[in-house]
C-alpha cells in the first residue's frame, strides 16, 4: 500500500481506510516519517528495515495465520522501485491474497513543489523515470533523452557519475533541480544548471532520499498549448 512521500495529507482516502482496518502493519522505518507513523500507533507494527524479503513474508504469514489484518506500507507509490513484484509472488506461493493500493509518488509531489508541468507546452512530451543501478545485477546505465523530462531516483549518492552521464546528452547550462525529502518537515528544493549539479548537492550535504529533475520545463517560457487556444477547434469547442 502506498502512503505517499511523507505528508500525511497526501494519503489517499482508500489507503487511510485500509490503515484503520488493519491491526498488523509492516513498514520500512528508514523511509516512513513520523507523521505517517502516528497513524499506526496502537497497532502491531514491524519495521522491515533490517529484514530480508523471506523474513518479511514469513512474519506476514504468521500474522495472517493468527487472524490479523495485515497492511504492508510503502513510501510513495509501491509500483515504482517498491519491490512489490517479489513480495506478491512469494506471498502468493504461501496462498496469501494481496491488494495493491496506489499512492502519491515523490516525483509527483516534487513537481508540485517545483511548480512545473512535466510535459509543458513546447517542451518534452515524455517522462523518463530512471536510476543508476548501482550494486545491482542490472546493466549499470541510466536512460536519458534530450526530448524528455528525466527524473532520477535512488542515485543522489552517485551524483558525480550522474552528472557525467547527463553531460553526454545535455549541455552544461541545461536546467536541473534536486528535491530532498519531499513532503517531510525538512524538505529542500534546489535549482540550478547541470554543470553545477554535483556542487549543489555536495554543498547541501545531500546523500540520500532525493530526486534529480532534468527538464526544459524547469525554465518554461510561457508558450501556449493548443488545448485552450481560441484558434484550436475540437469536438467540444468551435472556432472563435
Amino acid at each position: 500500500m502506498g502512503v505517499g512521500p511523507g505528508d500525511p495529507e497526501l494519503l489517499t482516502v482508500k489507503a487511510l481506510k485500509r490503515l484503520n482496518q488493519c491491526n498488523s502493519i509492516f513498514f520500512t522505518g528508514s523511509l516512513i516519517g513520523d507523521e505517517i507513523r502516528k497513524l499506526i500507533e496502537g497497532k502491531r507494527a514491524f519495521d522491515t528495515s533490517s529484514m530480508t524479503m523471506e523474513e518479511i513474508v514469513s512474519k506476514i504469514k504468521t500474522e495472517v495465520e493468527e487472524g490479523m489484518e495485515v497492511c504492508v506500507i510503502h513510501d510513495g507509490d509501491p509500483s515504482i522501485y517498491g519491490a512489490i513484484s517479489e513480495e506478491m509472488f512469494l506471498l502468493g506461493k504461501e496462498g496469501i491474497e494481496t491488494e495493491v493500493i496506489p499512492g502519491i509518488s515523490s516525483f509527483q509531489l516534487s513537481a508540485s513543489l517545483l511548480g512545473i508541468e512535466l510535459t509543458c507546452p513546447g517542451g518534452p512530451q515524455s517522462i523518463i523515470i530512471t536510476r543508476l543501478p548501482y550494486r545491482t545485477d542490472y546493466k549499470k546505465e541510466i536512460l536519458v533523452n534530450r526530448d524528455s523530462t528525466i527524473i532520477i531516483f535512488l542515485s543522489i549518492h552517485l551524483v558525480s557519475l550522474i552528472q557525467s552521464e547527463l553531460l553526454k546528452t545535455f549541455p552544461a547550462d541545461f536546467p536541473v533541480a534536486v528535491v530532498y525529502r519531499a513532503g517531510w518537515h525538512d524538505q529542500l528544493i534546489l535549482r540550478g544548471e547541470l554543470k553545477d549539479l554535483e556542487k549543489m548537492v555536495r554543498e547541501n550535504k545531500i546523500t540520500k532520499t532525493a530526486l534529480i529533475f532534468v527538464s526544459e520545463c524547469l525554465r518554461y517560457s510561457g508558450k501556449r498549448s493548443n488545448l485552450y487556444s481560441p484558434n484550436f477547434v475540437h469536438s467540444y469547442r468551435g472556432s472563435q
